[in-house]
């Protein structure tokens, strides 16, 4: 068995692609609340709390980041499992091997698994499954698009890409590769009725539509052991105040927190964990000018760069609790290279100079997406920054559940993210190649896709150089405004702990790591 030959992730990687900045301005704390007596909780439920609503069950519409995902990790079986420190192993696939130009996937299905309602889960199930995915017209298609499979016997299924993907190992473990029932997929209940293939199967009676998601366990899952709570209960709860409330009182065992909020949960005997999981900062879309013609020139992108004071960001936004950075990949990357973090300095009278030289001396116009209270609260400094070197940013309201689809269909030119961190190849699909996710409008010069083509088929030193190549060149051509290294924090409450820091693809504890 061979997982996808990269090095394993730091402990200084991780968490969530659109779950921005913290807050601006500190909180006023609230009162210390009287916790639950832990003998008196019943620890057969564990309760989480997560930001993210729930939308479609549909397998296709699932996304491979933000607590979202433990609604689908509890239905859903996967091929293969992301491991917390960036490998590959196995998952409903007992054995797999990623050929050595990695452009073939072998994966042997575990014997005698099945879904929910009794159905087998095979390789038939598998191909109807990655089919659903490539069609669905969910964000992770592009992870599998041109894949074809193929399935020998029941037990067998080959995936085989037309040009190397070195991370085709690493999508079987998220979202691609979860194993759907084919009767479901093909049902008009595929968005509101899931039929698990997971740990848990989802229990509609005893849930509340959009804002409680309860779940029991199934006895008959292949690693059932793994899952030490009998029942699951996922409640929405958005807003951060509000979660870090419910840990307080008990209510939930555990949820994502704000780093304002770390010395409240500290002090109310909450168990905190904290790894650097995103680049905060500035995506620019519209590297081509389609929409706003002036980012086509890589000076006014340069520009853009040198209004933001990333020491100041650091210390003032993230109350220190945040690392200026200027490039988009993590400081335990092979593709870090730390020099590049001095290559704009902040300077106003120098970015307008820039900005004259490229022929936009009065500036231009930009709309930009408003979508969060994160996004709401990055946002003013964005405008009042741009605003300096004549660049006038008008924000658009979205709606939180159609915010991320619409940002993905190319209507904005540039957008504020938390860009997750993990290895240096899936940062390169995630936001650099020309297939990548979050390249919206499809981006690319004749010199980065040869040096992201040679990466996707290249394994240790020879990917590390790549990789830091890619590097130097979005940084130099500002394809990004980055601002600073994010600090995530988890925190549990009343006995409940996770086994180590969440794996850098998930962004958030999975599961299988509660007890």
């Amino acid at each position: 068995m061979r997982a996808d030959a990269r090095r394993p992730i730091g402990r200084l990687t991780l968490a969530t692609a659109a779950a921005a900045i913290a807050a601006l301005s500190l909180p006023a704390c609230s009162a210390a609340t009287e916790t639950t007596d832990p003998e008196e909780k019943d620890y057969s439920v564990l309760t989480l709390a997560a930001a993210t609503p729930p939308a479609s069950w549909d397998p296709a519409l699932q996304t491979s980041a933000f607590d979202g995902t433990w609604q689908w990790t509890a239905v859903y079986d996967t091929l293969l499992t992301c491991n917390e420190d960036g490998t590959v192993g196995p998952g409903a696939a007992e054995d797999f091997e990623l050929a050595d130009d990695n452009t073939t996937l072998s994966l042997t299905l575990r014997d005698g698994m099945t879904f929910e309602d009794g159905a087998p889960v095979d390789a038939a199930a598998v191909t109807a499954s990655i089919e659903h995915m490539q069609n669905g017209g969910g964000s992770d298609a592009v992870r599998v698009a041109g894949l074809t499979v193929d399935a020998p016997d029941e037990r067998t299924v080959v995936i085989t890409s037309p040009e190397p993907r070195g991370l085709l190992a690493t999508y079987m473990c998220l979202s691609p590769g979860i194993i759907a029932s084919p009767e479901a997929i093909a049902s008009a209940d595929v968005d509101s009725v899931p039929v698990s293939s997971g740990p848990y199967a989802f229990d509609a009676a005893a849930s509340t539509s959009g804002s409680v998601l309860t779940f029991t366990k199934r006895a008959d899952y292949w690693n059932a052991d793994a899952y030490p709570y009998e029942s699951l209960v996922i409640t929405v709860m958005p807003d951060a105040t509000a979660r870090l409330n419910a840990l307080k009182t008990g209510q939930v065992d555990g949820a994502m927190i704000a780093g304002e909020t770390v010395a409240e949960a500290e002090a109310s005997r909450l168990e905190v964990l904290e790894w650097t999981d995103a680049t905060n900062g500035i995506v620019v879309f519209d590297r081509d000018g389609a929409i706003v013609p002036a980012l086509a020139d890589a000076r006014v992108r340069r520009a853009m760069n040198m209004v933001f004071d990333r020491e100041a960001i650091a210390t003032g936004l993230f109350q220190g609790r945040a690392q200026p950075t200027a490039q988009m990949f993590g400081p335990d990357s092979d593709a870090y290279l730390a020099e590049l973090d001095d290559t704009y300095a902040y300077d106003i009278e120098g970015a307008r100079s820039l900005l004259a030289e490229a022929g936009y001396a009065d500036g231009f116009d930009i709309e930009i997406p408003s979508r969060s209270p994160q996004t709401d609260q990055a946002n003013p400094l964005i405008t009042q920054q741009l605003a300096q070197i004549g660049i006038t940013v008008t924000e658009t309201p979205l709606a939180a559940a159609s915010a991320i689809p619409e940002i993905l269909s190319g209507r904005f030119a540039m957008t504020y993210i938390a860009m997750p961190l993990s290895s240096p190849l899936w940062n390169v699909g995630q936001s650099i190649s020309p297939t990548a996710t979050w390249n919206v409008l499809d981006t690319q010069t004749a010199e980065l896709t040869a040096l992201t083509d040679a990466a996707q088929a290249a394994q240790g030193d020879e990917l590390a150089e790549l990789t830091q190549d890619i590097n130097r060149y979005v940084v130099d051509n500002a394809w990004f405004v980055p601002w600073s290294l994010r600090t995530a924090y988890f925190a549990t409450a009343g006995d409940v702990t996770v086994d180590g820091v969440p794996d850098p693809y998930f962004q958030v504890p999975q599961l299988r790591s509660f007890s």
